[in-house]
């Protein structure tokens, strides 16, 4: 999509948000709707369950970023959970969509089951994932308060938000996603360690129905589309980087009950959009599985 096309979209969008009124420091309220739409297949052989999570190519258009560990033919995925900062969301300096001051940029991060290769299911539809969107919107003043949600597909078309939860950028959020729930936990602003804590908020959703195939975990950065402008993702905001860590994931091992481990050796997607100046991330494991990171780029 030519960048004339993108701006345009986006002064559509933020038109209709100008008599917004800025938002208080912490809430997880919805002024500002992204679409959750699901992830999209991939041309190429199927794996485990139809499961498809092998590298890129490296001129692949793709709005979504992260790493993804598959099951393998005798495991299933029965949970997945990362730690991680909300990032700040802020208007770019370069690339095409940079300093559009009456602009609207938009980030979500989130963790998930079969979120990650649209594999599972006769509709390869189904997942269960949970995240934060994180927004700014130069009509209403800038960064907007960040936005917590899960989503059950096929149950759920978009994500859902938390009630009685709320967050802001800098604080400190873990998710826990299983077969049955979801769970969100927020030690505060600006805290860097997870061990020893207590959580300043918890809440749990239970989920039923979702009939997960276990293919697959992920951790994941991604450019959704804004609500009534579907046709192609809102510009993707400057978020600096995002680190998920105590990265974990549950396999059931069949009569050998369940196993724990981390990231290592999840293959590794960036988002890429040609309109918005090619590749938009820069993800990988480190130490030894322990983190997934996505540092925010602009690469042709």
């Amino acid at each position: 999509m030519k960048t004339t096309a993108l701006f345009a979209g986006l002064s559509l969008a933020t038109t209709a948000l100008a008599t917004a009124i800025p938002l208080p420091v912490r809430s997880n309220t919805r002024p500002i709707r992204l679409l959750h739409t699901a992830p999209k297949p991939h041309n190429a052989p199927p794996q485990f369950r139809g499961a498809r999570i092998l590298s890129q190519a490296e001129t692949e258009e793709s709005t979504l970023g992260g790493a993804a560990i598959a099951a393998g033919s005798d495991h299933k995925v029965t949970s997945v959970s990362a730690a991680f900062v909300i990032p700040h969301a802020r208007m770019p300096t370069t690339g095409p969509t940079a300093n559009n001051t009456v602009g609207m940029y938009a980030a979500s991060f989130h963790v998930g089951i079969d979120s990650f290769s649209a594999a599972c299911g006769p509709d390869k539809s189904r997942f269960l994932r949970a995240g934060v969107d994180v927004f700014w919107d130069g009509t209403i003043g800038g960064e907007q308060n960040p936005w917590v949600w899960y989503q059950s597909s096929p149950t759920d078309e978009d994500g859902l938000g938390f009630s009685n939860f709320s967050a802001a950028a800098g604080d400190l959020v873990r998710f826990s996603v299983t077969g049955t729930e979801v769970k969100v936990e927020n030690f505060g602003a600006n805290v860097t360690c997870v061990k020893g804590l207590k959580a300043k908020q918890s809440v749990v959703q239970k989920i039923s129905g979702a009939g997960l195939c276990g293919g697959e975990a992920a951790w994941a950065v991604e450019d959704f589309p804004l609500a009534g402008l579907p046709n192609f993702p809102v510009a993707l905001a400057d978020f600096g980087g995002v680190v998920f860590k105590e990265v974990e994931v549950g396999f059931e091992r069949g009569k050998n009950g369940t196993v724990s481990k981390n990231a290592e050796g999840a293959k590794v997607r960036d988002v890429r959009l040609a309109a918005q100046g090619g590749r938009l991330t820069a993800c990988e494991v480190v130490e030894g599985g322990k983190k997934v990171k996505c540092d925010r780029v602009v690469e042709e």
